[in-house]
């Protein structure tokens, strides 16, 4: 029943499609046929899949050793398809294959291996973490003021922070831009124009109507595709990823005005985002350590265990990083407010306090220590722009002043609660008796490392690493040129920069032995492209464990 390559390829007619999107850099031929992309998830006894084809298939079945799993179809047309495997054997290498309902080979088998169980105590392992790497590559500015990287160039990127082989991938937020009312109804009436312009070429989005099974899906693909399918292809394959929505995640900015609050997300914005986490990006799988029914599980669309929010990076005994959704749960409660719903922090607490595994993360959706002056920080500053009593935090709407920012002019719609929740965060990150706190972050498209030594009126046991894991797709869109300020340490906010922070391109890796995290900071900006092949840390350093 089943074909050989040569057979398969000449019956499909799939010999163009032989190299993979996504795998120039790592010159191999791994045969992809009709696949447009392929990002798995991974824990100690299972595995979830996402995959989509060029064109629809019956739905295609996926081989994990001697076990065939069913599809379940995540769109209306059978290109997007969703597997869950459980019950499988911890520490170890699968061989994985697709095939069709009648046994043909659909691509190339591959590996996939399951994590060490807790309890085990792994001599190594290492994580690759970045940020942003979202953005049509087509939007339509002239090729010189393009906001976003190409594709090819992002797809470098990648590939060399793979080249090191990480045992996990984590990926903070901004996984593409495609945002409604804060890109069609902008301040500066330029950017809207074209926002409206370029989407209306794409498709514009109905917002009275769901996302799936209505004319919404068709241009949610067209909009999306190329951001993550394209982006990724094949290339993350045997590499368990990660990945934690964020605002932009949403269908819009982070943005407060008397006009609208884009977060919580409305209606619009939940169906639309969780349509494409379904088409494209694995959930998070189930862990033993985090409540089974806390907000964003359960949904009973989607896999059992899974939650769409919350997730764990579990390695053994030896890691554990803790990844947090800022943006889906946020509430607006004044003093009693949070970034997080409280059963999340209840969470984070517990397993921050048990320092049974020898190095933990945190891993939210928004940054610790530094701010830009946007609207749903932790953090009260925002720019001062001399007009009105209060600030309204929002992208810069022309001009070349640099904003100074401050505390002394109220932020419109922050939340006082959300700076108490950040400081209870950052005060159990330092009580670790025998671990230093270490927090990696997204969202500000750049790259740095600061240790926290005080936070307001909390003094730190001890420092907090605070490391910015750099952007994958910024080309234009820097804090400096969309807010008018570097990222700065929040007022209030004692830390010393072991590495400065840098609007540059990058990502992070994170090495671990059993008594020392080994972190390096990659960054690449406007130099020659064929440099990205040979990127090497610009900052290293190593935090050891107390005991």
């Amino acid at each position: 029943m089943h074909w050989s390559r040569r057979e398969f390829l000449a019956a499909t007619g799939a010999a163009a499609a032989i190299t993979a999107l996504g795998e120039h850099t790592h010159k191999v031929s791994w045969d992809s046929g009709d696949l447009v992309h392929l990002i798995p998830a991974a824990n100690h006894k299972q595995f979830a899949i996402k995959c989509s084809f060029r064109q629809p298939q019956t739905p295609p079945r996926l081989v994990v050793g001697n076990r065939v799993i069913s599809a379940r179809m995540t769109d209306t047309e059978g290109r997007y398809y969703s597997f869950y495997a459980d019950n499988l054997k911890p520490d170890y290498r699968y061989e994985l294959q697709l095939i069709d309902s009648k046994g043909n080979y659909l691509c190339d088998k591959w590996e996939l291996s399951t994590y060490p169980p807790p309890g085990s105590m792994p001599d190594r392992a290492r994580l690759l973490v970045f940020t942003c790497a979202g953005g049509h590559p087509n939007y339509n500015f002239p090729a010189e003021q393009q906001p976003f990287l190409p594709l090819d160039v992002r797809q470098r990127l990648i590939a060399r922070g793979l080249s090191f082989k990480p045992n996990a991938l984590i990926a903070i937020g901004d996984h593409f831009y495609w945002d409604q009312r804060t890109q069609l109804e902008a301040h500066d009436l330029e950017r809207a124009a074209r926002a409206s312009a370029w989407y209306e070429s794409v498709g514009s989005l109905d917002r009275q109507k769901a996302a799936k099974g209505s004319p919404n899906e068709a241009v949610i693909k067209r909009a999306i595709e190329p951001q993550i399918a394209n982006l990724y292809g094949v290339m993350l394959r045997s590499t368990p990823s990660y990945f934690v929505s964020d605002d932009h995640d949403y269908f819009e900015n982070d943005e407060a005005t008397d006009r609208f609050v884009t977060l919580p997300p409305h209606k619009y914005q939940l169906s639309f985002a969780r349509f494409v986490r379904d088409l494209f990006l694995p959930e998070f799988l189930a862990d033993t350590g985090r409540p089974a029914l806390m907000s964003g599980s359960g949904a009973g669309d989607r896999e059992p265990g899974i939650s769409e929010s919350f997730g764990t990076f579990r390695y053994g005994n030896l890691a554990e990083a803790l990844i947090y959704d800022c943006a889906r749960f946020l509430s607006l409660k004044g003093s009693v407010a949070g970034l997080i719903p409280p059963e999340a922090e209840s969470w984070l607490a517990q397993r921050t306090t048990d320092q049974t595994v020898r190095h933990l993360f945190h891993v939210p959706s928004h940054p610790f220590g530094w701010t830009a002056g946007k609207w749903r920080e932790w953090y009260p500053d925002v720019a001062d722009t001399g007009d009105d009593e209060v600030a309204v935090a929002q992208i810069r709407s022309g001009g070349s002043a640099r904003f100074k920012l401050t505390t002394q002019r109220p932020k419109f719609m922050w939340q006082s609660g959300w700076f108490k929740q950040h400081q209870r965060l950052l005060e159990m990150l330092s009580g670790q008796t025998s671990r230093e706190g270490v927090v990696l972050s997204g969202d500000l498209h750049a790259t740095g490392h600061a240790r926290i030594q005080s936070s307001s009126d909390v003094a730190l046991d001890s420092p907090v690493h605070a490391i910015l894991t750099g952007p994958i797709g910024t080309k234009r869109g820097w804090p400096s040129a969309a807010r008018g300020t570097l990222p700065l340490l929040a007022t209030g906010i004692n830390a010393d920069t072991p590495a400065s922070v840098s609007e540059q391109n990058g990502f992070t890796l994170i090495d671990l032995t059993q008594d020392e995290a080994k972190v390096q900071l990659f960054a690449w900006r406007n130099e020659p492209i064929d440099t990205v092949d040979t990127l090497e840390p610009y900052h290293t350093y190593t935090i050891q464990r107390r005991r």
